[in-house]
């Protein structure tokens, strides 16, 4: 049998209605080597793009083209002249970033509160009962409670002398900040209500987004709560329409963040959703991540006991894909939706050639139900990987790639998809306090997909072979776990999806 004798291709399950690709999008061969492990050992980005154990794991000839990421080549001033926290200067600074810089203190000054100013979420409870509940289970919820964003924020505060203990603590503990809480970064001035990380009344009363990037919103906490409707009756409170709120902007405030000093895109969810097909053809990220479920529209009922019936009312679990988080804590339903939206997320479709030194399979990964790249948020702790197994006809493994070794690490020949920054002095590093620009970003855009080669060694002629391609998932690295001072923590390898083949 020729190279040209035998094709299969192969299509996986997928929970999620599937929408036609765009024309090809291709992207530079991922790093045939985790980054992780390139960081520790001193290599640089270039080094050794070579597969383990000797097995080539080279990109199909012609699949070539550009990074999926932003650079830091972005517009600097722009960028770096709006945020809450004050850009670097130097002698040269023009008389245009000054009066921005301002405008800065005066976006800080407007949001400058007292300590009680804003609503415990237990005061909404008793009329927005199944409301409160959801978001008592997310990650908005335990955005400051953390076990992992706690020694995280701590860090960084210690490496940066306290310069990120505002700008992260405005995405995690808003309220903290914005009466003036935090810092201290251990949080020892927080009271109860700010410690609840993104709670109720800091998103009910948010009155403007001046930009969709580092929380830049205006609150205005009092008896006015705003949402996406604006014909209620409540007795406790007034009720105002917001068109904000129906707006991905919204959502952008937090999940779009540009570091304040280099300009280097940290979190890009929100700019990659606006660039992408989603954005055009109209679905909004509340449409996927305030819903019940991936495929699911429409949740009927009411907001609260007292209100209308309505034929959707916004779930309040805004799921992603912290399965390992909600285990961790005992939300198994939280695990199960997040669960839910990784395997809904892609697809896997192979093409087998045989040939006279084996086998090459070339695995095709396609997004297929995130509006943004996969994976995304903070995907520079993040790991998304192609395990490939491969099986003579007598079960003898023939080929292994991206499997977790016995210390719980990927193989380091894996095919990563993740991004990585590097820092001043040029190295590498997961650590975005420290992020100069992008030093490696191999992702899959909305609609797009990625295709890698793999090569099976040759068996007899007239040996099935059996292969089994997992596409996993990890919403955070062993490394970076262990770095985190957490004994007995496991990071598990969660399957999003997968195709399994016989080649005769």
């Amino acid at each position: 049998m020729t190279s040209s004798d035998y094709i299969h291709k192969s299509v996986s399950a997928m929970q999620a209605p599937a929408r036609e690709a765009n024309d090809a999008l291709n992207f530079n061969p991922p790093m045939a080597g985790d980054p992780d492990s390139v960081m520790a050992a001193g290599f640089s980005i270039d080094d050794d793009l070579t597969g383990n154990s000797g097995q080539t794991t080279d990109l199909l000839p012609g699949i070539t083209g550009e990074h999926t990421g932003r650079t830091a080549n972005l517009d600097q001033a722009d960028a770096n002249s709006n945020m809450m926290i004050p850009a670097r200067s130097n002698s040269s600074e023009s008389r245009n970033q000054t009066e921005k810089r301002d405008k800065e203190q005066d976006l800080a000054e407007m949001n400058r509160f007292e300590a009680g100013a804003f609503e415990d979420p237990e005061n909404c409870e008793m009329c927005h009962q199944e409301i409160f509940d959801a978001w008592s289970q997310s990650k908005h919820r335990y955005a400051w409670e953390n076990i992992f964003y706690q020694p995280d924020y701590i860090q960084a505060s210690r490496e940066s002398e306290g310069f990120t203990d505002i700008f992260c603590g405005e995405c995690h503990a808003p309220i903290g900040v914005r009466t003036g809480q935090l810092p201290p970064p251990d949080g020892s001035q927080m009271d109860e209500t700010s410690r609840k990380g993104v709670s109720c009344d800091y998103c009910h009363t948010v009155k403007k987004v001046v930009r969709p990037f580092n929380v830049q919103t205006i609150s205005d906490p009092g008896d006015v709560k705003r949402g996406p409707k604006g014909d209620g009756w409540a007795s406790y409170h007034e009720i105002e329409f917001s068109k904000i709120h129906t707006d991905p902007a919204f959502c952008g405030a937090c999940h779009n963040v540009v570091h304040p000093t280099s300009g280097a895109p940290v979190i890009d969810t929100y700019d990659d959703w606006k660039a992408g097909p989603y954005a055009q053809e109209g679905i909004r990220c509340q449409d996927c991540h305030m819903t019940p479920g991936p495929g699911v529209e429409k949740n009927p009922g009411r907001s609260s006991f007292m209100g209308e019936d309505r034929d959707h009312v916004a779930t309040h679990f805004f799921q992603g894909g912290s399965v390992f988080f909600h285990e961790k804590m005992g939300n198994q339903q939280e695990a199960a939706l997040s669960r839910q939206m990784l395997e809904a997320a892609a697809e896997l479709e192979t093409e087998v050639f045989r040939t006279n030194n084996g086998v090459e399979i070339i695995a095709r990964v396609k997004n297929v139900g995130a509006g943004h790249k996969i994976p995304t948020g903070v995907t520079y702790i993040r790991k998304m990987w192609l395990e490939v197994t491969a099986k003579n006809g007598s079960g003898e493994e023939i080929f292994r790639s991206g499997h977790v070794t016995e210390s719980n690490r990927i193989d380091p020949g894996a095919k990563f998809y993740r991004k990585i920054f590097k820092d001043a002095e040029g190295n590498l590093t997961p650590k975005s306090w420290v992020a100069e620009e992008i030093g490696y970003d191999h992702r899959i855009p909305a609609k797009g997909h990625d295709e890698q080669l793999f090569r099976v060694p040759a068996v007899h002629d007239d040996d099935e072979i059996h292969v089994l391609i997992r596409l996993m998932y990890r919403s955070m690295s062993q490394e970076v776990a262990e770095g985190l001072g957490i004994e007995g923590i496991e990071v598990p390898a969660l399957e999003m999806t997968r195709a399994e083949l016989t080649i005769p």
